[in-house]
């Protein structure tokens, strides 16, 4: 008896045993479980697991908001009814044949168009291909990036060479003997000095884009009035308001203050100022003033000139871009002095904006954070 009860209490101290282990890897699994889920849910790549039937097994919450579907939704379906994409589908249906890790990138129109870098790999099971893993990455930004460095430096090259090529050209003509005829060589030269102006303004402009895109400026920021500051940039353009009859008028508080990089938004109005002097009608008017807002003062330059077209005023804030090309150029603009400003009010933690109809005039505006 004694023997009996002997060998089943070691029976039952092996049992604790053996539940107490199995309870710790469970806990452990659980434990592992967690942290998987942790990981998935947290990548910003989007993450699907399929069988190999092509059934959706799993997939986080990036996936979901990728194709704009709910989880709950598609678990057990079929890939393609589940996300109407042809080419993912292609892709799982050739690492299901091949067993190998396939890699491409794919423009998804559905829900949005959007580029998507698209890595899937085989899942084996006892050395069968067992199902397939999704990872997609949305690198739209990181494309549309590269592409507006292309085109920046198609732009800089463009507006490099049109006044290197007209000056070559005229120092080539004066080389060549045309220095003897003065009328003609003076002519030349005034030419000269005007493309050595344009390409000196677009330096300057490019170096202060440079600095201010690059985060590392610092701004001085100071009380001020700023009607005063409107009032000394107004006074600038007398001679060009007077010569062509525009009135200038502003309607701001006396007392108004804004904290402020005082120099920053000064070259802010001088270039709303002067393109709304630019590209206005004779005898028309440019109008400053500002509205009160909930936490912000927005400032408007409004004027009476052609206006902009409708499909022009979403980019009107781009690097380069200009409305009308020849007349910006004629006018000695670099399409840059509007992305200057852009940049400049965003390190103000404000906003800047456009209200135009073509024929009825622009709004140019910008917003400062309230003074506290």
């Amino acid at each position: 008896m004694k023997l009996f009860n002997a060998g089943l209490k070691k029976t039952i101290s092996d049992l604790n045993s053996a539940i107490e282990l199995l309870n710790k890897r469970i806990n452990n699994l659980e434990d592992e479980n967690i942290r998987m889920h942790t990981i998935l849910n947290s990548m910003v790549e989007g993450v699907i697991l399929v069988d190999a039937d092509s059934r959706v097994l799993s997939l986080n919450p990036t996936a979901e908001n990728i194709f704009n579907i709910s989880k709950k939704n598609v678990l057990g379906i079929f890939f393609l009814e589940a996300f109407p994409n042809n080419d993912i589908a292609e892709i799982i249906a050739q690492v299901l044949k091949i067993g190998e890790v396939v890699s491409r990138e794919l423009v998804l129109v559905w829900p949005m168009q959007k580029v998507f870098q698209v890595n899937a790999s085989p899942l084996f099971k006892s050395g069968i291909i067992n199902g397939c893993l999704l990872v997609i990455h949305d690198i739209t930004e990181i494309r549309l990036l590269e592409t507006m460095r292309r085109d920046f430096v198609a732009n800089v090259s463009h507006e490099l060479k049109t006044p290197l090529t007209s000056i070559k050209g005229f120092v080539e003509t004066l080389l060549e003997g045309a220095m003897e005829d003065k009328e003609n060589s003076i002519n030349f030269l005034k030419i000269i000095d005007n493309h050595t102006d344009r390409l000196n303004t677009l330096i300057n402009d490019l170096l202060d884009l440079s600095h201010i895109e690059s985060k590392e400026i610092v701004l001085n920021k100071d009380k001020f009035v700023l009607a005063g500051l409107v009032n000394e940039v107004v006074m600038g353009f007398k001679s060009q308001t007077k010569k062509r009859g525009i009135e200038v008028k502003f309607d701001l508080p006396p007392g108004l203050e804004i904290l402020a990089d005082k120099s920053k938004i000064e070259q802010v109005l001088v270039n709303f100022i002067s393109n709304a002097i630019k590209y206005n009608k004779d005898k028309g008017f440019v109008r400053i003033y500002s509205e009160q807002l909930a936490d912000k003062i927005k400032i408007v330059v409004e004027d009476s000139g052609s206006g902009i077209p409708a499909k022009d005023i979403p980019r009107i804030f781009e690097r380069f871009y200009r409305v009308d090309k020849a007349r910006s150029r004629e006018l000695g603009g670099t399409g840059l002095g509007l992305s200057i400003v852009k940049h400049i009010i965003e390190l103000h933690s404000g906003s800047v904006g456009v209200e135009s109809v073509e024929g009825l005039g622009s709004k140019f505006w910008f917003t400062i954070p309230n003074l506290i």
